[in-house]
């Protein structure tokens, strides 16, 4: 829910120099939304094309526009591992190289002059369906098929947070979800960094397993279902005298969150999975409340597991 896409350095000032075209890709990217800047080439590079591209603009009225453009696109980018750049091409014929090797969603640059199927210049953009995305969908509440709803999401990502306060290790519908979310993670990181966290935040209020058996449980139930080499965490909260209750579902990573349910578990034929994408500000507080500074109390140490599926 989540996409990439890559962007001509020229491309952001010529939108940043039109007041309409700033309005409107202004409120496009960034976190809250379903589209983020690849970083192609590496952003020092980008940048520098960025800069040169600068150069001539209006100091009054078009660089402020362009330089929150920057600002907004630098914030939140997926990362790409390996790129070759080829310094004596152009930036588009490079995109187009690179998305040989692992998809954008689309190219978006001022011009298409090889008619590339995922390049779309200005007139393209609003009409085509690689821009007209989704911010809420829904599939089968079945393990494979809510991996597969959330993919893009993980599959882009360098840090999630999985937030469900029934999660139960001993049960299967729990488990089968889990473990497609890391499949799926551990499966489609070609040319992503290596992810750098995997915490699942659960409840461990007083009418919960005790924390003895529920680290037995994870220890015996999870591990050898999880990917070798990935690592995962569990951290059991308690609500906090006054505080947030622990009710709410969200899968948040780096680049943005939804909200799920009616829950991370599996359920029968014929029930539903539901995502919603987090909006800024929404995304922010969840973010804040089970990452940065956390609103609830800690029930216990978190545990820590590394998978061994595989091995």
């Amino acid at each position: 829910m989540i996409y990439e896409y890559a962007i001509e350095p020229e491309l952001v000032v010529a939108w940043g120099k039109d007041r309409a075209d700033y309005r409107y890709f202004y409120e496009q990217f960034g976190l809250g939304t379903p589209r983020m800047m690849g970083e192609f080439p590496k952003f020092k590079n980008w940048r520098k094309q960025f800069k040169r591209a600068v150069v001539g603009a209006d100091e009054t009225n078009e660089l402020p526009r362009i330089t929150a453009l920057f600002n907004l696109l630098k914030e939140s980018l997926v990362c790409r591992e390996g790129c070759d750049y080829d310094g004596t091409l152009s930036w588009l014929e490079n995109s187009e190289a690179e998305n040989a090797r692992q998809e954008f969603q689309a190219i978006l640059a001022l011009t298409n002059p090889r008619n590339h199927t995922k390049v779309l210049p200005p007139t393209k953009v609003e009409i085509s369906p690689l821009w007209r995305i989704e911010k809420q969908a829904y599939c089968p509440r079945q393990a494979s098929e809510m991996a597969q709803l959330l993919a893009v999401l993980l599959s882009n990502c360098s840090e999630v947070h999985f937030i469900d306060p029934y999660f139960g290790p001993d049960n299967a519908k729990w488990r089968r979800p889990l473990k497609a979310f890391l499949d799926v993670i551990a499966s489609n990181r070609t040319c992503r960094p290596e992810i750098k966290n995997i915490v699942y935040h659960t409840s461990g209020e007083e009418d919960k397993a005790d924390f003895a058996y529920f680290r037995q449980i994870c220890e015996d139930q999870l591990r050898p279902r999880i990917p070798a080499g990935i690592r995962l965490v569990l951290q059991r909260w308690r609500q906090r005298g006054g505080g947030e209750k622990l009710h709410e579902r969200f899968v948040l990573t780096d680049l943005g969150g939804v909200k799920v349910g009616p829950g991370l578990d599996d359920g029968s034929q014929g029930e539903n999975f539901e995502a919603m994408l987090l909006e800024r500000n929404l995304y922010e507080k969840q973010w804040n409340d089970y990452v940065d500074k956390p609103a609830f109390d800690r029930a216990e140490d978190p545990i820590e597991i590394v998978g061994t599926k595989g091995n």
